[in-house]
């Protein structure tokens, strides 16, 4: 594979043309010009205005300058028939048609269009709040987690590859190089975006998968906090080199931000671990562990939207009711909460009417009352702090909110390292506060080696004539402690 990053079309909405002259725009029946909205690798991008029914739409058509081979009418149709796929889902850029032009036979895609900026330009000079990136990131990784479980893989996740709908929400695009799962291992002609994609996409072991599509999402969402990429160093080195070097060996950056949860920026790390199974093992792990970030902070909660998705069988439906025929009903969309709504304890009609078993007077039920509100009273008075500390203590359907349920400020503390130069080589040694529990792992990583390892002793020996920097982490379940470090000139 080609490691080398080749020009391509960002999305449905870009910038001006590079230069070289006025651009055409291609005659297509139904659609008048409005104008020229960018230029990619191998297609422009204009706003038409469909006739009917009356719409802006943006239009994206193969450059008459790009010599149709078979490979790119086979990225326009792969993405055409992606996009389509995903038509319905509320945060992926909708594709409305596609055919080709009069004029010269090209290929176009109309889609939704979507005013500019997109999001990577907008967040340059003004990181999203934290809030605001965590809400994002959950309403991407529901997209995702849909395109996987149709068997498409996006491989180019970014943060100029999301879009935002008239109606603030973030809509992702470009599927131009997408991949079927069960395809893409023969796909040898991939695409690079070298500061989101995953080291084993840099290096050539992979073609794309659902980590490295997790690992993009990881990066992505770091960059809405800080305006740049995970790995970018400002006023540093930032070439391709550079970049790729630091993606493979350096390891994942914290964001820096005061306001960003740790249980955040562990988790963000963990998207961008080396090790694509030390990854979260899809996209909806991932919304999963950032919505109970979401409750840990007491943030609103931002529901999963995945399509096809088995209901919560811990939330009570009412029975299905026959329906008219004739009427107009809407198909729904499973969303996935961490808390379902909470099942009624108003006595139904049915319960109260049992004439063979005689009527409770209402005198009664006021006295049953008054007992069960003295009670509710008197247990509120017996409880340590205000009820709205706990959120779910009138929910008798929340799940127990464990400290192992909230991602993840379970492991607080850093191993503390010591090392030691010996003829043998640099002996490294660690101690933990906390106490170790059953399947606790060390992952252990110096600053040149390509990949972290695991031990489950606490001693490793680095062979190294010149200095050795040591990063340990404890490893435990999903969770990981943060990283302990020590250097040895």
């Amino acid at each position: 594979m080609d490691p080398r990053p080749r020009g391509r079309l960002r999305g449905a909405v870009r910038g001006r043309p590079r230069g070289g002259g006025p651009v055409t725009a291609p005659t297509i029946p139904g659609f008048t010009f409005v104008e020229h909205l960018g230029t990619g690798g191998f297609a422009d991008v204009f706003l038409y205005e469909q006739q009917w029914p009356r719409q802006r739409v943006a239009v994206k058509v193969v450059r008459p300058d790009v010599p149709l081979t078979d490979r790119e009418k086979q990225l326009f149709t792969a993405e055409a028939n992606a996009m389509a796929r995903l038509a319905d889902h509320p945060f992926i850029v909708s594709v409305i048609t596609a055919g080709m032009t009069l004029d010269g036979g090209r290929p176009y895609l109309v889609m939704r269009y979507c005013p500019p900026p997109d999001l990577g330009v907008r967040v340059r000079t003004s990181p999203l709040a934290v809030v605001d990136a965590v809400s994002t990131g959950i309403k991407l990784a529901s997209a995702i987690e849909t395109a996987h479980r149709s068997g498409i893989l996006h491989r180019d996740i970014k943060p100029s590859n999301v879009l935002i709908t008239t109606y603030h929400e973030p809509a992702l695009t470009d599927f131009g190089i997408a991949g079927q799962m069960a395809d893409v291992e023969g796909d040898h002609d991939v695409r690079i975006s070298y500061p989101w994609s995953s080291p084993e996409m840099l290096d050539g072991r992979s073609n794309g998968s659902v980590a490295s599509d997790v690992y993009s999402l990881g990066a992505t969402i770091w960059h809405l906090l800080v305006g740049r990429s995970p790995f970018s160093i400002p006023g540093g080195d930032n070439s391709t080199r550079a970049l790729s070097a630091r993606i493979l060996h350096a390891p994942p950056p914290a964001t820096q931000r005061q306001d960003v949860p740790p249980a955040l920026d562990r988790l963000l790390q963990q998207c961008m671990a080396k090790v694509p199974a030390h990854r979260p093992q899809s996209a909806l792990e991932l919304a999963r562990a950032l919505q109970r970030i979401e409750a840990a902070a007491g943030w609103p909660r931002t529901t999963v939207a995945v399509e096809g998705d088995r209901p919560d069988t811990s939330v009570k439906r009412p029975e299905a009711q026959v329906a008219d025929e004739g009427r107009t009903v809407m198909r729904s969309v499973t969303v996935i909460s961490a808390s379902g709504p909470r099942p009624s304890t108003v006595p139904t009609a049915a319960s109260e009417a049992e004439p063979d078993r005689g009527r409770v007077s209402s005198a009664v039920w006021a006295a049953l009352g008054v007992i069960v509100a003295a009670a509710l009273v008197a247990g509120l008075m017996l409880r340590d702090g205000d009820p709205q500390d706990d959120p779910g203590a009138d929910d008798p359907t929340a799940p127990a909110t464990t400290p192992s349920d909230l991602i993840p400020d379970v492991l607080t503390e850093a191993p503390s390292l010591t090392g030691v130069r010996t003829p043998q080589g640099v002996v490294f040694s660690w101690e933990y506060s906390e106490p170790l529990q059953p399947g606790d792992t060390w992952v252990w990583q110096t600053s040149d080696s390509p990949a972290p390892e695991r031990t489950k002793r606490k001693r490793v020996v680095v062979r190294s004539p010149g200095q050795v920097c040591l990063e340990v982490r404890l490893l435990r379940g999903g969770d990981d402690s943060p990283a302990g470090q020590e250097c040895v000139p």
